[in-house]
């Protein structure tokens, strides 16, 4: 789920380990952290109800209001740890920053490098949307100027 939110929705670590229970919702199929509104697919949205019936059945009576919460967390209402998010992602062979950037650029060239669709999507800055757009543009100027022999 963790991977879901992050590769395919471009959440933060921060956004998705204090997103609450009530900015989920499967019913109407979105996503609502930080106000962001977002559609949510398929595969999250069975990734967020296989871990929900997971959360149910270790920590059947936790009021804590966060979708993450740990043995230590389920008893309160505090949103889980950068320490356990990092825990919980490090056999993974890239980090979360990474799924979520390459996201915003997979985005970034299928949008044709629009910094206002950038970020109006992910909600990203005027800088941070330009310096995506600015990546894939020279990305592409870099492949037309290879030599047709060194391209694959």
């Amino acid at each position: 789920m963790v991977v879901a939110l992050s590769g395919i929705h471009a959440l933060s670590a921060h956004q998705i380990r204090t997103m609450l229970l009530e900015q989920v919702n499967l019913a109407g199929r979105h996503l609502d952290p930080e106000c962001l509104n977002r559609p949510l697919d398929e595969y999250t949205a069975a990734a967020i109800t296989n871990y929900l019936d997971y959360r149910h059945r270790r920590w059947p009576n936790s009021t804590n209001p966060h979708l993450l919460i740990s043995r230590n967390t389920a008893t309160t209402t505090a949103a889980v740890g950068t320490f356990w998010m990092d825990k919980l992602v490090k056999p993974l062979p890239v980090g979360l920053d990474r799924l979520r950037q390459d996201r915003i650029l997979e985005e970034a060239l299928a949008s044709g490098a629009d910094p206002l669709h950038l970020a109006h999507v992910f909600s990203l800055g005027a800088k941070t949307s330009l310096r995506y757009a600015l990546a894939v543009t020279v990305s592409r100027a870099e492949q037309m100027t290879e030599p047709s022999s060194t391209r694959s």
